[in-house]
Protein backbone atom coordinates (compact mmCIF):
# COMPACT_ATOMS: atom_id res chain seq x y z
CA UNK A 1 0.00 0.00 0.00
CA UNK A 2 0.85 3.34 -0.79
CA UNK A 3 2.06 5.48 1.80
CA UNK A 4 0.01 8.59 3.26
CA UNK A 5 0.97 11.91 3.09
CA UNK A 6 -0.73 14.21 4.92
CA UNK A 7 0.72 17.59 3.82
CA UNK A 8 0.21 19.55 1.04
CA UNK A 9 3.17 21.05 1.10
CA UNK A 10 5.15 17.71 0.57
CA UNK A 11 3.45 16.72 -2.28
CA UNK A 12 5.59 18.46 -4.87
CA UNK A 13 8.74 17.25 -3.10
CA UNK A 14 7.74 13.82 -2.99
CA UNK A 15 6.82 13.83 -6.77
CA UNK A 16 10.43 15.25 -7.26
CA UNK A 17 12.19 12.68 -4.95
CA UNK A 18 10.67 10.12 -7.22
CA UNK A 19 11.91 11.29 -10.07
CA UNK A 20 15.42 11.77 -8.55
CA UNK A 21 15.02 7.87 -7.53
CA UNK A 22 14.20 7.20 -10.58
CA UNK A 23 16.51 8.78 -12.68
CA UNK A 24 19.42 10.94 -11.50
CA UNK A 25 20.37 9.25 -8.08
CA UNK A 26 23.80 7.08 -7.94
CA UNK A 27 23.22 3.07 -7.96
CA UNK A 28 24.25 1.05 -5.14
CA UNK A 29 24.01 -2.24 -3.15
CA UNK A 30 20.43 -2.74 -2.08
CA UNK A 31 18.64 -0.29 -4.22
CA UNK A 32 15.47 0.17 -4.48
CA UNK A 33 13.22 -0.17 -7.36
CA UNK A 34 11.63 2.77 -8.99
CA UNK A 35 8.16 3.26 -8.68
CA UNK A 36 5.11 5.42 -10.73
CA UNK A 37 3.95 7.29 -7.53
CA UNK A 38 -0.44 8.26 -7.87
CA UNK A 39 -1.54 11.49 -6.35
CA UNK A 40 -5.18 11.39 -5.17
CA UNK A 41 -7.13 13.75 -2.60
CA UNK A 42 -6.36 17.58 -2.15
CA UNK A 43 -4.72 16.82 1.28
CA UNK A 44 -3.82 13.48 1.38
CA UNK A 45 -1.02 12.49 -1.38
CA UNK A 46 -1.15 8.63 -1.95
CA UNK A 47 3.18 8.18 -3.59
CA UNK A 48 5.25 4.97 -3.82
CA UNK A 49 8.22 5.75 -2.16
CA UNK A 50 11.62 4.13 -2.29
CA UNK A 51 12.43 2.23 1.22
CA UNK A 52 14.87 -0.23 0.58
CA UNK A 53 18.23 0.47 2.61
CA UNK A 54 21.07 2.83 1.91
CA UNK A 55 24.33 1.55 0.15
CA UNK A 56 26.68 1.77 2.84
CA UNK A 57 30.36 2.76 2.61
CA UNK A 58 32.30 -0.68 3.34
CA UNK A 59 34.29 1.61 6.09
CA UNK A 60 30.83 1.86 7.44
CA UNK A 61 30.92 -1.15 10.59
CA UNK A 62 28.32 -2.64 12.49
CA UNK A 63 30.20 -2.12 15.85
CA UNK A 64 30.81 1.68 14.90
CA UNK A 65 29.80 3.91 17.17
CA UNK A 66 28.44 7.47 16.37
CA UNK A 67 27.95 9.27 19.43
CA UNK A 68 25.14 11.37 20.44
CA UNK A 69 25.85 14.90 21.47
CA UNK A 70 24.00 15.33 24.69
CA UNK A 71 21.35 18.31 24.62
CA UNK A 72 21.51 21.28 26.99
CA UNK A 73 19.08 20.15 29.34
CA UNK A 74 16.22 22.17 30.83
CA UNK A 75 15.30 19.88 33.81
CA UNK A 76 17.46 18.33 35.71
CA UNK A 77 17.49 15.88 38.62
CA UNK A 78 18.44 17.19 42.13
CA UNK A 79 22.12 15.91 43.11
CA UNK A 80 20.42 15.12 46.21
CA UNK A 81 20.86 10.99 47.29
CA UNK A 82 17.71 8.99 47.07
CA UNK A 83 16.85 7.88 50.30
CA UNK A 84 17.10 4.53 51.30
CA UNK A 85 13.42 2.04 51.50
CA UNK A 86 12.85 0.98 54.51
CA UNK A 87 10.86 -1.80 52.95
CA UNK A 88 10.49 -3.83 49.83
CA UNK A 89 6.91 -3.94 49.80
CA UNK A 90 5.21 -0.75 47.56
CA UNK A 91 5.37 2.44 49.35
CA UNK A 92 4.17 6.40 48.76
CA UNK A 93 6.90 7.98 47.32
CA UNK A 94 8.06 10.66 44.67
CA UNK A 95 11.41 10.91 42.62
CA UNK A 96 12.22 13.97 40.47
CA UNK A 97 11.78 11.77 37.32
CA UNK A 98 8.00 11.39 38.33
CA UNK A 99 7.85 15.41 38.09
CA UNK A 100 6.69 16.71 34.41
CA UNK A 101 6.71 20.08 33.61
CA UNK A 102 4.83 21.86 30.43
CA UNK A 103 5.46 23.44 28.23
CA UNK A 104 7.87 21.27 26.46
CA UNK A 105 10.50 20.85 26.10
CA UNK A 106 12.04 24.58 27.79
CA UNK A 107 10.22 26.65 29.80
CA UNK A 108 11.02 30.68 29.05
CA UNK A 109 9.92 33.81 30.81
CA UNK A 110 6.32 34.81 30.77
CA UNK A 111 4.87 31.13 30.82
CA UNK A 112 2.57 29.55 33.08
CA UNK A 113 3.80 26.47 34.01
CA UNK A 114 1.22 22.76 34.28
CA UNK A 115 2.86 20.49 36.77
CA UNK A 116 2.15 16.87 36.31
CA UNK A 117 3.08 14.59 38.77
CA UNK A 118 3.39 10.10 38.83
CA UNK A 119 4.09 9.40 42.06
CA UNK A 120 3.93 5.63 43.37
CA UNK A 121 0.77 5.02 45.45
CA UNK A 122 0.38 1.85 46.56
CA UNK A 123 -3.07 0.14 46.85
CA UNK A 124 -4.05 0.80 50.53
CA UNK A 125 -3.82 4.68 49.60
CA UNK A 126 -7.02 6.17 48.38
CA UNK A 127 -5.18 9.08 45.76
CA UNK A 128 -7.61 11.81 47.13
CA UNK A 129 -6.19 11.25 50.23
CA UNK A 130 -2.35 12.45 49.42
CA UNK A 131 -2.19 15.79 49.73
CA UNK A 132 0.68 17.79 47.37
CA UNK A 133 1.84 20.68 48.03
CA UNK A 134 4.69 22.33 45.36
CA UNK A 135 6.89 24.82 46.08
CA UNK A 136 9.52 26.85 43.63
CA UNK A 137 12.27 28.53 45.62
CA UNK A 138 10.94 27.78 48.91
CA UNK A 139 7.60 29.77 48.01
CA UNK A 140 4.60 27.46 47.67
CA UNK A 141 2.88 27.86 44.47
CA UNK A 142 0.42 24.83 44.59
CA UNK A 143 -1.52 22.35 46.73
CA UNK A 144 -4.13 19.89 46.54
CA UNK A 145 -4.76 16.50 46.61
CA UNK A 146 -3.73 13.24 43.36
CA UNK A 147 -6.89 11.86 41.89
CA UNK A 148 -7.28 8.13 40.83
CA UNK A 149 -9.00 6.75 37.61
CA UNK A 150 -8.71 10.18 35.70
CA UNK A 151 -6.52 9.46 33.58
CA UNK A 152 -6.05 6.49 30.54
CA UNK A 153 -3.66 4.52 32.38
CA UNK A 154 -6.15 4.56 35.71
CA UNK A 155 -2.90 5.14 38.01
CA UNK A 156 -2.87 8.10 40.56
CA UNK A 157 -2.21 11.05 38.82
CA UNK A 158 -1.32 15.01 40.34
CA UNK A 159 -2.24 18.16 37.83
CA UNK A 160 -1.96 21.52 38.30
CA UNK A 161 -2.65 23.30 35.51
CA UNK A 162 -0.85 26.93 34.89
CA UNK A 163 -0.46 27.08 38.68
CA UNK A 164 3.47 28.96 38.56
CA UNK A 165 4.54 32.15 36.82
CA UNK A 166 7.60 32.26 35.30
CA UNK A 167 8.54 35.25 35.24
CA UNK A 168 12.15 35.15 36.35
CA UNK A 169 14.67 34.21 34.11
CA UNK A 170 17.38 31.50 35.52
CA UNK A 171 17.74 28.42 38.00
CA UNK A 172 15.41 28.03 40.02
CA UNK A 173 15.04 24.45 42.63
CA UNK A 174 11.27 22.72 42.51
CA UNK A 175 10.00 21.14 45.24
CA UNK A 176 6.64 18.47 45.16
CA UNK A 177 5.87 16.96 48.58
CA UNK A 178 3.57 14.26 49.21
CA UNK A 179 1.77 14.09 52.59
CA UNK A 180 3.36 16.96 54.31
CA UNK A 181 1.36 16.30 57.97
CA UNK A 182 2.47 12.66 57.41
CA UNK A 183 -1.42 11.84 58.15
CA UNK A 184 -0.57 8.18 55.77
CA UNK A 185 0.52 5.67 57.78
CA UNK A 186 -0.81 1.80 56.07
CA UNK A 187 1.07 2.64 52.55
CA UNK A 188 3.89 5.23 53.55
CA UNK A 189 6.21 3.50 55.70
CA UNK A 190 9.13 5.61 54.71
CA UNK A 191 7.81 9.52 54.74
CA UNK A 192 11.72 10.12 53.97
CA UNK A 193 10.42 9.69 49.93
CA UNK A 194 8.01 12.02 50.14
CA UNK A 195 9.59 15.03 48.84
CA UNK A 196 11.62 15.17 45.50
CA UNK A 197 13.68 18.02 44.28
CA UNK A 198 13.96 19.51 40.52
CA UNK A 199 16.35 22.16 38.97
CA UNK A 200 14.49 24.01 36.05
CA UNK A 201 16.16 26.74 34.44
CA UNK A 202 14.36 29.34 32.89
CA UNK A 203 14.95 30.82 29.97
CA UNK A 204 15.02 34.60 29.15
CA UNK A 205 11.91 35.12 26.52
CA UNK A 206 14.55 37.47 24.47
CA UNK A 207 16.33 33.54 23.17
CA UNK A 208 12.57 32.48 21.95
CA UNK A 209 12.31 31.65 18.10
CA UNK A 210 10.87 33.88 16.34
CA UNK A 211 8.02 31.75 14.83
CA UNK A 212 7.51 31.19 18.82
CA UNK A 213 7.89 34.88 19.97
CA UNK A 214 5.00 35.63 17.34
CA UNK A 215 2.57 32.65 17.73
CA UNK A 216 -0.62 32.83 17.64
CA UNK A 217 -4.34 31.04 17.53
CA UNK A 218 -5.84 31.64 14.41
CA UNK A 219 -9.36 30.31 13.77
CA UNK A 220 -11.18 29.25 10.53
CA UNK A 221 -14.94 28.43 9.84
CA UNK A 222 -16.37 25.23 8.09
CA UNK A 223 -19.51 24.26 7.49
CA UNK A 224 -19.19 22.02 10.47
CA UNK A 225 -16.32 23.33 12.19
CA UNK A 226 -14.11 26.03 14.04
CA UNK A 227 -10.66 25.23 13.24
CA UNK A 228 -8.00 26.93 15.76
CA UNK A 229 -4.69 27.01 14.18
CA UNK A 230 -1.07 28.23 15.39
CA UNK A 231 0.35 30.86 12.68
CA UNK A 232 3.37 29.34 11.16
CA UNK A 233 2.79 25.87 11.75
CA UNK A 234 1.80 23.43 8.99
CA UNK A 235 -1.86 23.79 9.94
CA UNK A 236 -1.77 27.21 9.35
CA UNK A 237 -0.07 26.51 5.78
CA UNK A 238 -2.51 24.02 4.44
CA UNK A 239 -5.89 25.20 6.36
CA UNK A 240 -7.54 26.11 3.44
CA UNK A 241 -7.48 22.40 1.84
CA UNK A 242 -8.22 21.07 5.38
CA UNK A 243 -11.75 22.86 5.81
CA UNK A 244 -12.87 20.62 3.19
CA UNK A 245 -11.29 17.81 4.63
CA UNK A 246 -12.43 18.35 8.16
CA UNK A 247 -16.09 18.64 6.62
CA UNK A 248 -16.09 15.53 4.96
CA UNK A 249 -14.72 13.35 8.09
CA UNK A 250 -17.66 15.50 9.83
CA UNK A 251 -20.25 14.01 7.19
CA UNK A 252 -19.08 10.56 7.45
CA UNK A 253 -19.34 10.51 11.65
CA UNK A 254 -22.70 11.74 11.52
CA UNK A 255 -23.82 9.34 8.58
CA UNK A 256 -22.49 6.47 10.49
CA UNK A 257 -24.27 7.46 13.70
CA UNK A 258 -27.24 9.24 12.29
CA UNK A 259 -26.53 12.00 14.68
CA UNK A 260 -25.95 15.87 13.39
CA UNK A 261 -23.59 17.98 15.94
CA UNK A 262 -26.07 20.18 17.70
CA UNK A 263 -23.54 22.77 17.39
CA UNK A 264 -20.16 23.81 15.67
CA UNK A 265 -17.44 21.89 17.19
CA UNK A 266 -13.79 23.06 17.71
CA UNK A 267 -10.92 21.10 16.12
CA UNK A 268 -7.43 22.62 17.17
CA UNK A 269 -5.18 20.96 14.76
CA UNK A 270 -1.52 21.13 16.54
CA UNK A 271 2.13 20.91 16.12
CA UNK A 272 3.19 18.05 17.97
CA UNK A 273 2.00 14.26 18.23
CA UNK A 274 0.33 13.64 21.36
CA UNK A 275 -0.83 10.00 21.82
CA UNK A 276 -1.86 8.30 18.67
CA UNK A 277 -2.31 11.27 16.91
CA UNK A 278 -5.61 13.21 18.64
CA UNK A 279 -8.45 13.04 21.87
CA UNK A 280 -11.88 14.51 22.27
CA UNK A 281 -12.90 16.71 25.13
CA UNK A 282 -14.37 19.84 25.05
CA UNK A 283 -12.97 20.39 21.58
CA UNK A 284 -11.05 17.65 19.28
CA UNK A 285 -7.09 17.98 19.35
CA UNK A 286 -5.40 16.25 16.67
CA UNK A 287 -2.17 16.18 15.81
CA UNK A 288 -1.22 17.85 11.63
CA UNK A 289 2.90 18.06 11.43
CA UNK A 290 5.03 18.07 8.89
CA UNK A 291 7.17 14.93 10.66
CA UNK A 292 4.92 12.97 12.01
CA UNK A 293 5.40 9.71 13.25
CA UNK A 294 2.21 7.95 14.03
CA UNK A 295 1.80 6.46 11.08
CA UNK A 296 -2.30 7.76 11.01
CA UNK A 297 -4.71 8.46 7.96
CA UNK A 298 -5.66 12.37 8.91
CA UNK A 299 -9.17 11.84 7.45
CA UNK A 300 -9.87 8.35 9.92
CA UNK A 301 -8.48 10.21 13.14
CA UNK A 302 -10.75 13.42 12.28
CA UNK A 303 -13.56 10.63 11.76
CA UNK A 304 -12.84 8.95 14.63
CA UNK A 305 -12.47 12.09 17.11
CA UNK A 306 -15.70 13.26 15.87
CA UNK A 307 -17.30 10.01 16.70
CA UNK A 308 -16.29 10.45 20.35
CA UNK A 309 -18.10 13.85 20.34
CA UNK A 310 -21.23 12.68 18.62
CA UNK A 311 -21.90 9.66 20.39
CA UNK A 312 -21.73 11.93 23.85
CA UNK A 313 -24.55 13.60 22.54
CA UNK A 314 -26.95 9.89 22.82
CA UNK A 315 -24.66 7.87 25.31
CA UNK A 316 -22.83 10.68 27.46
CA UNK A 317 -22.13 7.55 30.27
CA UNK A 318 -20.99 5.09 27.08
CA UNK A 319 -17.57 3.20 28.80
CA UNK A 320 -14.37 2.97 26.76
CA UNK A 321 -14.54 -0.05 25.17
CA UNK A 322 -17.71 0.45 23.33
CA UNK A 323 -16.35 3.81 22.31
CA UNK A 324 -13.50 3.30 20.86
CA UNK A 325 -14.98 0.67 19.07
CA UNK A 326 -17.44 2.20 17.52
CA UNK A 327 -14.73 5.08 16.58
CA UNK A 328 -12.71 2.51 14.77
CA UNK A 329 -15.64 0.74 13.21
CA UNK A 330 -16.36 4.41 11.86
CA UNK A 331 -13.30 5.16 10.35
CA UNK A 332 -12.68 2.16 8.53
CA UNK A 333 -9.91 1.45 10.64
CA UNK A 334 -7.76 2.52 13.48
CA UNK A 335 -4.51 3.62 11.50
CA UNK A 336 -5.53 2.79 7.97
CA UNK A 337 -8.26 1.72 5.68
CA UNK A 338 -8.03 -2.21 6.78
CA UNK A 339 -10.63 -5.61 7.28
CA UNK A 340 -11.45 -5.83 11.17
CA UNK A 341 -12.51 -9.54 11.10
CA UNK A 342 -9.45 -9.87 9.09
CA UNK A 343 -6.55 -8.51 12.00
CA UNK A 344 -8.80 -10.50 14.68
CA UNK A 345 -8.61 -13.35 12.82
CA UNK A 346 -4.90 -12.61 12.57
CA UNK A 347 -4.56 -12.25 16.26
CA UNK A 348 -6.45 -15.80 17.00
CA UNK A 349 -4.24 -17.18 15.04
CA UNK A 350 -1.13 -15.57 16.63
CA UNK A 351 -2.46 -15.89 20.44
CA UNK A 352 -3.15 -12.21 20.91
CA UNK A 353 -6.76 -12.32 21.32
CA UNK A 354 -7.71 -11.45 24.80
CA UNK A 355 -11.11 -12.93 26.35
CA UNK A 356 -13.86 -10.43 26.11
CA UNK A 357 -14.28 -9.74 30.00
CA UNK A 358 -10.72 -9.03 30.47
CA UNK A 359 -10.61 -6.65 27.91
CA UNK A 360 -13.99 -4.77 29.10
CA UNK A 361 -12.49 -4.33 32.36
CA UNK A 362 -8.97 -3.41 31.80
CA UNK A 363 -9.14 -1.48 28.31
CA UNK A 364 -6.62 1.24 27.87
CA UNK A 365 -3.66 -0.64 29.83
CA UNK A 366 -4.01 -3.75 27.32
CA UNK A 367 -2.21 -4.09 24.25
CA UNK A 368 -2.91 -1.23 21.77
CA UNK A 369 -4.06 -2.47 18.89
CA UNK A 370 -5.41 -5.71 20.35
CA UNK A 371 -7.96 -4.03 22.16
CA UNK A 372 -8.69 -1.49 19.78
CA UNK A 373 -9.17 -4.18 16.82
CA UNK A 374 -11.20 -6.22 19.39
CA UNK A 375 -13.27 -3.44 20.24
CA UNK A 376 -13.77 -2.15 16.84
CA UNK A 377 -14.82 -6.07 15.87
CA UNK A 378 -16.85 -6.63 18.35
CA UNK A 379 -19.24 -3.85 17.57
CA UNK A 380 -19.18 -4.65 13.84
CA UNK A 381 -20.77 -7.91 14.72
CA UNK A 382 -23.09 -6.29 16.95
CA UNK A 383 -24.11 -3.55 14.47
CA UNK A 384 -24.45 -6.54 11.46
CA UNK A 385 -25.91 -8.92 13.68
CA UNK A 386 -28.99 -6.66 15.11
CA UNK A 387 -29.11 -3.64 13.32
CA UNK A 388 -27.31 -0.30 14.18
CA UNK A 389 -30.97 1.29 15.96
CA UNK A 390 -30.92 -1.88 18.27
CA UNK A 391 -27.37 -1.62 18.60
CA UNK A 392 -27.38 2.24 20.06
CA UNK A 393 -29.73 1.65 22.06
CA UNK A 394 -27.76 -1.10 23.75
CA UNK A 395 -25.09 1.42 23.70
CA UNK A 396 -26.66 4.06 25.46
CA UNK A 397 -27.57 1.20 28.29
CA UNK A 398 -23.60 0.26 29.10
CA UNK A 399 -22.79 2.58 31.76
CA UNK A 400 -19.94 2.00 34.54
CA UNK A 401 -22.58 2.21 37.23
CA UNK A 402 -24.89 -0.07 36.02
CA UNK A 403 -22.77 -3.21 38.00
CA UNK A 404 -19.54 -4.39 39.96
CA UNK A 405 -17.39 -4.52 36.67
CA UNK A 406 -17.80 -3.07 33.19
CA UNK A 407 -17.92 -6.52 32.00
CA UNK A 408 -20.67 -7.69 34.13
CA UNK A 409 -22.08 -3.87 32.30
CA UNK A 410 -21.93 -5.53 29.21
CA UNK A 411 -23.26 -8.78 30.22
CA UNK A 412 -26.09 -7.19 31.68
CA UNK A 413 -27.59 -5.14 28.26
CA UNK A 414 -26.77 -7.78 26.29
CA UNK A 415 -29.15 -9.62 27.93
CA UNK A 416 -31.72 -6.96 28.53
CA UNK A 417 -31.34 -5.89 24.52
CA UNK A 418 -30.54 -9.28 22.51
CA UNK A 419 -31.38 -12.35 25.03
CA UNK A 420 -27.35 -13.48 25.37
CA UNK A 421 -24.99 -13.27 27.79
CA UNK A 422 -21.61 -11.82 26.93
CA UNK A 423 -20.29 -15.17 26.84
CA UNK A 424 -22.42 -16.40 24.61
CA UNK A 425 -22.06 -13.70 21.94
CA UNK A 426 -18.53 -13.94 22.27
CA UNK A 427 -18.72 -17.46 20.89
CA UNK A 428 -21.34 -16.79 18.41
CA UNK A 429 -18.51 -13.98 17.49
CA UNK A 430 -15.62 -16.55 17.25
CA UNK A 431 -18.12 -18.67 15.67
CA UNK A 432 -18.69 -16.19 12.61
CA UNK A 433 -14.83 -15.31 12.66
CA UNK A 434 -13.94 -19.00 12.22
CA UNK A 435 -16.18 -19.76 9.34
CA UNK A 436 -14.19 -16.57 7.12
CA UNK A 437 -11.15 -17.99 4.71
CA UNK A 438 -7.88 -16.16 6.21
CA UNK A 439 -6.55 -13.59 4.56
CA UNK A 440 -2.45 -14.89 4.39
CA UNK A 441 -0.89 -11.10 4.17
CA UNK A 442 -3.29 -10.37 7.54
CA UNK A 443 -0.89 -12.11 10.35
CA UNK A 444 2.13 -10.12 9.05
CA UNK A 445 0.40 -7.01 8.59
CA UNK A 446 -0.90 -7.23 12.01
CA UNK A 447 2.45 -8.31 13.82
CA UNK A 448 3.88 -5.90 11.71
CA UNK A 449 1.58 -3.02 12.49
CA UNK A 450 1.93 -4.02 16.60
CA UNK A 451 5.52 -4.12 16.31
CA UNK A 452 5.60 -0.47 14.56
CA UNK A 453 3.27 1.23 17.27
CA UNK A 454 5.42 -0.90 19.75
CA UNK A 455 8.57 0.78 18.96
CA UNK A 456 6.60 4.13 18.66
CA UNK A 457 5.64 4.18 21.90
CA UNK A 458 8.61 2.65 23.35
CA UNK A 459 10.36 5.91 21.35
CA UNK A 460 8.01 8.09 23.38
CA UNK A 461 8.51 7.06 26.79
CA UNK A 462 12.03 7.12 26.29
CA UNK A 463 12.76 10.45 24.22
CA UNK A 464 9.45 12.03 23.75
CA UNK A 465 7.30 11.12 27.10
CA UNK A 466 5.17 13.53 27.15
CA UNK A 467 3.34 12.38 24.21
CA UNK A 468 2.85 8.87 25.35
CA UNK A 469 -1.00 8.03 24.97
CA UNK A 470 -1.29 6.76 28.66
CA UNK A 471 0.31 9.44 30.43
CA UNK A 472 0.07 12.77 28.49
CA UNK A 473 -1.26 15.75 29.79
CA UNK A 474 -4.58 16.21 27.72
CA UNK A 475 -6.01 19.86 28.53
CA UNK A 476 -9.41 21.11 27.40
CA UNK A 477 -8.33 22.97 24.46
CA UNK A 478 -10.63 25.79 25.28
CA UNK A 479 -9.04 26.03 28.87
CA UNK A 480 -5.60 25.91 27.11
CA UNK A 481 -6.58 29.25 24.53
CA UNK A 482 -7.95 31.30 28.01
CA UNK A 483 -5.55 30.35 30.37
CA UNK A 484 -2.21 28.84 28.65
CA UNK A 485 0.06 29.45 25.41
CA UNK A 486 -0.05 27.98 22.02
CA UNK A 487 3.64 26.39 23.43
CA UNK A 488 1.28 23.93 26.07
CA UNK A 489 0.14 22.07 22.71
CA UNK A 490 2.98 22.14 20.47
CA UNK A 491 6.32 22.19 22.47
CA UNK A 492 8.38 18.91 22.01
CA UNK A 493 11.52 18.03 21.88
CA UNK A 494 13.16 18.27 18.78
CA UNK A 495 17.10 17.17 19.44
CA UNK A 496 19.00 15.78 15.93
CA UNK A 497 18.42 12.16 18.09
CA UNK A 498 15.03 12.87 18.17
CA UNK A 499 14.12 13.83 14.43
CA UNK A 500 16.80 11.14 13.52
CA UNK A 501 14.73 8.65 14.89
CA UNK A 502 11.51 10.09 13.77
CA UNK A 503 12.54 10.04 10.38
CA UNK A 504 13.04 6.20 10.84
CA UNK A 505 9.92 5.72 11.93
CA UNK A 506 8.24 7.08 9.13
CA UNK A 507 10.75 4.99 6.72
CA UNK A 508 9.10 2.06 8.74
CA UNK A 509 5.19 3.01 8.35
CA UNK A 510 5.69 4.08 4.78
CA UNK A 511 7.50 0.12 3.93
CA UNK A 512 4.52 -0.89 6.31
CA UNK A 513 1.80 0.42 3.99
CA UNK A 514 3.94 -1.20 1.04
CA UNK A 515 2.54 -4.36 2.63
CA UNK A 516 6.76 -4.42 2.74
CA UNK A 517 7.24 -6.12 6.20
CA UNK A 518 10.31 -7.31 5.92
CA UNK A 519 12.06 -4.19 5.44
CA UNK A 520 9.56 -2.49 7.89
CA UNK A 521 11.02 -4.89 10.55
CA UNK A 522 14.57 -3.92 10.01
CA UNK A 523 14.32 -0.90 9.98
CA UNK A 524 11.97 -1.06 13.11
CA UNK A 525 14.79 -3.55 14.42
CA UNK A 526 17.81 -1.15 13.76
CA UNK A 527 15.56 1.54 15.67
CA UNK A 528 15.18 -0.40 18.56
CA UNK A 529 18.89 -0.74 18.65
CA UNK A 530 19.51 2.58 19.56
CA UNK A 531 16.97 2.58 22.35
CA UNK A 532 18.13 -0.14 23.36
CA UNK A 533 21.90 1.76 23.47
CA UNK A 534 20.90 4.37 25.36
CA UNK A 535 20.54 6.39 21.91
CA UNK A 536 23.33 4.81 19.88
CA UNK A 537 23.60 5.05 16.30
CA UNK A 538 25.24 1.71 16.02
CA UNK A 539 23.99 -0.35 12.59
CA UNK A 540 24.62 1.15 8.97
CA UNK A 541 20.32 2.08 8.56
CA UNK A 542 20.61 4.10 11.85
CA UNK A 543 23.63 5.68 10.97
CA UNK A 544 22.65 7.14 7.43
CA UNK A 545 19.86 8.45 9.12
CA UNK A 546 21.94 9.79 11.49
CA UNK A 547 24.11 11.02 9.75
CA UNK A 548 22.34 13.01 6.95
CA UNK A 549 19.88 14.94 9.98
CA UNK A 550 23.56 15.97 11.38
CA UNK A 551 24.44 17.27 7.82
CA UNK A 552 20.93 18.88 6.85
CA UNK A 553 20.72 20.52 10.55
CA UNK A 554 24.07 21.84 10.43
CA UNK A 555 22.95 23.91 6.93
CA UNK A 556 19.85 25.34 9.07
CA UNK A 557 17.37 23.43 8.33
CA UNK A 558 15.12 20.85 10.27
CA UNK A 559 14.10 17.25 8.45
CA UNK A 560 11.05 15.93 8.51
CA UNK A 561 11.11 13.25 5.99
CA UNK A 562 14.03 11.23 4.49
CA UNK A 563 13.84 8.70 1.29
CA UNK A 564 17.02 6.97 0.68
CA UNK A 565 17.68 5.26 -2.57
CA UNK A 566 21.14 3.63 -2.67
CA UNK A 567 24.04 6.01 -1.89
CA UNK A 568 21.74 9.07 -2.86
CA UNK A 569 18.89 10.65 -0.29
CA UNK A 570 16.20 13.26 -0.80
CA UNK A 571 14.81 15.10 2.13
CA UNK A 572 12.23 17.13 3.00
CA UNK A 573 12.74 20.37 4.97
CA UNK A 574 12.00 23.42 6.34
CA UNK A 575 13.95 26.54 7.31
CA UNK A 576 13.82 28.31 10.47
CA UNK A 577 10.60 31.41 9.70
CA UNK A 578 9.41 29.73 7.03
CA UNK A 579 6.95 26.66 7.20
CA UNK A 580 7.37 25.79 3.11
CA UNK A 581 8.62 22.13 2.36
CA UNK A 582 12.15 22.33 0.92
CA UNK A 583 13.70 19.30 -1.22
CA UNK A 584 17.48 18.62 -0.64
CA UNK A 585 19.44 16.33 -2.41
CA UNK A 586 22.10 14.07 -0.65
CA UNK A 587 24.88 12.12 -2.02
CA UNK A 588 26.59 9.37 -0.11
CA UNK A 589 31.10 9.77 -0.18
CA UNK A 590 32.73 7.20 1.93
CA UNK A 591 30.72 7.61 5.04
CA UNK A 592 29.64 11.15 5.48
CA UNK A 593 26.59 12.66 3.35
CA UNK A 594 27.22 15.39 1.06
CA UNK A 595 24.75 17.94 0.36
CA UNK A 596 24.14 18.07 -3.75
CA UNK A 597 22.91 21.19 -5.57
Amino acid sequence: MEVMIKRVGLVSFLMSALILAACGGRSGAGDAATETPSVSGAVTAELILATDPPAVSSATAVSQEVSTPAATPVLAPSSEPAPSPTSSMPDLSIASDDIFLYPVPSIFAGDKVTFQLWPTVPEPISPENVAVQISIDGAEVARGALSGNSHLSGEAVGLFEWVWDATEPGPHRIQVTLDQEDTIRLGDEDPNNNTASLDVVVLDSQTRSADEATAIWKTATSECCLIHVVSGTAADRDLPQLLALIDQAAFQASAKLGEEPQKQIDIYLIDRVIGQGGYASSGIVVSYLDRDYTGNDLLQVLVHELVHLLDRQFAPQRISFLAEGLAVWASGGHYKAENIDQAIIAMRNTDRYLPLPDLINDFYPSQHETAYFQAAGFVSYLINTYGWWPFRDFYIDVTQDKADSLAAAVDQSLQAHFGQSLSDVEASWIEYLDGLTADPTAIPDVQTTVHYYEVMRRYQMQYDPTAYFLKAWMPSPSSVLELGSPADFNGHPETEQNIALEVMLGAADRSLKKKNYARANVLLNSIERVLDSDGQFLDPFSMNYWRIVQTVSAEGYVVHQVILSGDSAVVAATRDGSNGIIQLNLTLNGQAWILVD
